[in-house]
Formats: C-alpha cells, structure tokens, sequence
C-alpha cells in the first residue's frame, strides 16, 4: 500500500544514510513521502527538507523524543514542527547536552574495562545527536564488540558495568514541547512496552496520533491500537522506524494519505493538508 513512512532516522541521530539520502530512497522505493525523525534533534531537517524540495517529494519536518516515566522508555514523535521555535526551547539543548556527557562517561568506564575507545571521535562520527548504537558501533570497530547487540548485551545494556543514565523528558513534557513548536504530537510504537495504562493520560495530555503500525508490532497489536485510535478519534500511522539498510526497511510500514490528514485536520494545519492531498 503506498503511502508516507512517518518514522524514518538519518545520521542526525542513530540512522546510517544523510538526510538527502534517505529522501532520494524513499521516493525511490515509491512512497509518496517521508517524515524525518531523528532521536532528541532537528539537525538534519535542513538538509532532508532542500532535498525533497529539489527531487518534488514531500518531507514533514519531525522529531522523536525519547522520554521515560517509570523507568520505562515512551518515545514521542513530533510532525510539522517548527525547528527555530524547538531550538529556541532550552530543553532541547540540554538534551543534547546530557546525550554528550554520557558519551564521555561510557567511554571512561569502558576504559577502565581494558576497552580503549576515543569519545571525540565517537561525537564527530555521531553527528548531532550522539547514543549508545554510536559507542557500540565503536567497540565492534575496535574489536571489542562482535556486533552492536553483542554491545548492548554485555555492556551498555540497563543495569550492565558501561550503562550510563541521561536526561530525559517525561513523555508529557515532550508533548508540550512539541504542542509549543506548533507540532502534532504522536505516540511512538506503543507495543514496544508501554504500560497500556499510560495511553489515556498521553491522549489527555494531547496527542494527536498513535503509531499503530510498526515492525515489532505483531498483527494483533497493530489492530487493537488502531481500534484505540478509531475509538478516540486519534490517527493511527505507521513508519518503518527505519534506521540500516537491511533492518526495517523504508516503506515495510506505512501512514495512509486519508490517517496522515486526518493528523493534519486534529492539529487544525491546512497548509499540510493541502501539501498531503
């Protein structure tokens, strides 16, 4: 079914492929258009935005916050927003902030581990929005890892000797960030642990949407979060959550023409209605 992949990262954040990469691909691989979220920034939204522009595809400007409450991670996607108005909010920059000290603080630990690893070139490498798949990506290029889960697994996982705790948002403050940058909030893959409790504080908090469809969604939870999304008069979308080439694939999921404006309706956007239509 064609239509738009709402969850796609670049090398902004975690992703592999540039920005205008990843929107020569999309329209390649015959979606009718992307939206870029990368995790916790907008750096590569310049770049995605002027790419689209130039090959005729249409790119929503987007982000994913990945907040936490409960010691449970809940990400909250972002589309249309605005990125002066997101980086004028000092919330996101100590995001950033926070993302970068903790680079420095894997790596100590990590060293004292006998894992000899460079943080600056693990920020240079990373880009805008530096994580752990960056220093795991280091360790297996160093040998001392062989794969980026075998990484996670043994030592960057929760709770594992090189884990290191960042700042995040709740997922209620990230929908007030996004609400304030003129943005239409989304809840991210629901499936992937969050407490069903939560859904109905999230949608009085304000979100438009729910990402109903996902990769490791299995059919079962894509259906009953698209009921849930009917029964509130929420959009349910879907995104690959696309991140390596190989892994998720742009376009294995999808938001349909008629759910995406129906996102652009509940955030009251004609402008992105006529841009869908």
């Amino acid at each position: 079914m064609a239509g738009f992949d709402t969850h796609v990262h670049s090398t902004a954040s975690d992703g592999v492929l540039h920005p205008a990469e990843l929107v020569k691909r999309a329209q390649q691989c015959g979606l009718l258009g992307m939206a870029l979220t990368d995790h916790d920034t907008v750096d590569g939204l310049a770049e995605a935005m002027a790419a689209g522009q130039e090959l005729g595809f249409p790119v929503i400007t987007g982000i994913e916050f990945s907040s936490e409450i409960y010691e449970r991670d809940v990400h909250i996607l972002g589309y249309w927003i605005d990125a002066a108005k997101l980086r004028a909010d000092g919330r996101l920059a100590a995001l950033q902030q926070s993302r970068i000290r903790r680079i420095y603080e894997m790596v100590r630990r990590l060293r004292i581990l006998g894992m000899e690893l460079d943080a600056e070139a693990i920020l240079a490498a990373a880009g805008g929005s530096p994580g752990r798949p960056h220093v795991a990506l280091a360790m297996v290029n160093a040998g001392y890892a062989v794969s980026v889960r075998d990484a996670f697994q043994k030592w960057l996982g929760r709770g594992l000797p090189a884990y290191v705790e960042r700042k995040k948002l709740s997922p209620f403050e990230a929908v007030e960030i996004i609400r304030a940058a003129g943005g239409a909030p989304v809840l991210a893959h629901p499936g992937c642990g969050v407490p069903d409790a939560l859904l109905q504080p999230l949608i009085n908090a304000g979100i438009y949407g729910i990402e109903a469809y996902h990769p490791e969604h299995s059919p079962q939870m894509e259906k009953k979060y698209a009921r849930i999304a009917l029964h509130h008069r929420l959009a349910a979308l879907g995104g690959s959550d696309f991140h390596t080439p190989g892994i998720r694939e742009l376009g294995c999921r999808v938001t349909t023409v008629g759910q995406l404006g129906k996102l652009a309706a509940l955030k009251n956007d004609e402008t992105a209605a006529r841009r869908i239509y």
